[in-house]
């Protein structure tokens, strides 16, 4: 419940909210549920006891967590607030009958638009060069090699291998694959791992000593560890000659078919760069020609959305960000660092097509909403349904809004 608004200078406004009992007690009862297994005390797991040894405050962080974002989003909503970054919570008071506090949010900046219809932009010629077409051949070739599958692994090669690592005679985590690919040196994995693996035969089984360098994980590094591995599969790969027999292997007639697919490939991504440039420059002219401060909130709120989605992306890899950190000699600052200018790139363009969307009074619909979420669920394999808990409605209809807003000033461009 909103009990206050306060409009401060800079664009920030103050909310004062309470989160009423009812829904406290809700909460508190929820978070009993989810800690009870995890807080140890003798005979029977009641609330009363967990309470009682650890104190009546225990359950108040988990039952705010979890309370919070409700009464947020509905004081924003109804206040037809728009957040430029993650707001500042603080709790004022709290106990037994609910909790009140305070939510420092700080507003889109006001935005003066320049120009953003009928602006001129290059948009080049699409032709080929003899360097592209020398260029759109060597990639082909690099990216279609010719394999061979020797009796005995060498360096260059690549083995698909089952392999487990021990150290002291015990397995340890992270120390067990089966079907891993490897080339051999890539540099990959330990050093003196690979040059062991070579000359391996197929289904030879080998042990292969090495020690973990430093730095590595702490439990392992400066320790011995032998592994046992067995080769699965060898497959070398060279680069092969542009000929007729080559084109038959790729499924074309003749060389000649095969290079004129080739030239083909090469100026459809000419004419795609040549667009994307077009593009790129009418909104880089949208973006220098319009006037706004941008708060340091949205750029450490786009800056947090850049690094969460690289996060995501590593774990799809099955990979941690913490070990491509470290990997790269990197700390969570440096990269908040590194990454900076790409989110202060975001939040101008964010700010810039959402201008442009409330110039052209853009608006989302229930049915497109519908229509897009059916369209995704095709794509990713989800139901509509399950689309809308991952992607909620506001934050699609906001993108929808902004692609709108980007189809406008396109459109209206003209090539020079």
């Amino acid at each position: 419940m909103l009990l206050k608004r306060e409009d401060k200078e800079n664009r920030q406004v103050e909310l004062t909210l309470r989160v009423e009992k009812s829904d406290w007690d809700a909460a508190l009862a929820a978070a009993y549920e989810e800690v009870k297994s995890l807080y140890p005390v003798e005979g029977e797991i009641t609330r009363e006891k967990l309470e009682a040894q650890y104190g009546s405050d225990f359950l108040y962080q988990e039952a705010v967590n979890a309370t919070f974002p409700a009464a947020l989003v509905e004081a924003v909503c109804t206040e037809e607030l728009r957040l430029a970054g993650a707001p500042e919570l603080q709790v004022v008071t709290i106990g037994a009958d609910g909790y009140t506090f305070t939510a420092l949010i700080d507003l889109y900046p006001e935005v003066k638009l320049g120009q953003y219809k009928g602006l001129r932009a290059v948009w080049a010629a699409a032709e080929l060069s003899e360097d592209d077409s020398a260029a759109a051949i060597a990639r082909y070739l690099h990216d279609h090699p010719m394999e061979e599958h020797p009796e005995k692994a060498a360096m260059g090669d690549e083995v698909t291998m089952d392999f487990e690592g021990f150290v002291d005679g015990v397995p340890f985590d992270g120390g067990k694959a089966e079907n891993y690919p490897l080339v051999l040196g890539s540099g990959m994995f330990i050093p003196g791992f690979e040059e062991q693996v070579a000359g391996i035969g197929l289904e030879e089984e080998r042990r292969v000593k090495v020690t973990f360098p430093k730095p590595y994980t702490p439990e392992l590094e400066g320790k011995d560890a032998v592994f046992q591995i067995k080769a699965r599969k060898i497959v070398r790969r060279r680069l092969p000659e542009l000929d007729d027999d080559y084109a038959r292997a790729q499924g074309f007639d003749d060389a000649a078919a095969l290079r004129r697919r080739i030239m083909a490939d090469a100026l459809e991504q000419k004419q795609e760069q040549a667009r994307a440039d077009f593009e790129d420059a009418l909104i880089g002219q949208v973006i220098d020609g319009m006037e706004v401060t941008v708060p340091d909130a949205m750029i450490e709120s786009q800056l947090t959305g850049i690094i969460e989605a690289l996060r995501q992306q590593l774990q799809s890899q099955g990979a941690e960000l913490e070990q491509y950190l470290e990997a790269g000699g990197m700390t969570m600052d440096d990269l908040r660092a590194q990454t900076r200018a790409q989110a202060e790139k975001a939040a101008y363009y964010e700010l810039a097509m959402t201008a442009v969307a409330d110039a052209e009074g853009i608006t989302v619909t229930e049915e497109d909403l519908n229509r897009h979420y059916t369209q995704m669920s095709a794509m990713y394999g989800m139901t509509p349904r399950q689309l809308r808990a991952q992607l909620p409605a506001a934050q699609l209809s906001h993108d929808i809004k902004l692609s709108r807003a980007r189809a406008a000033i396109i459109n209206s461009g003209i090539r020079a």
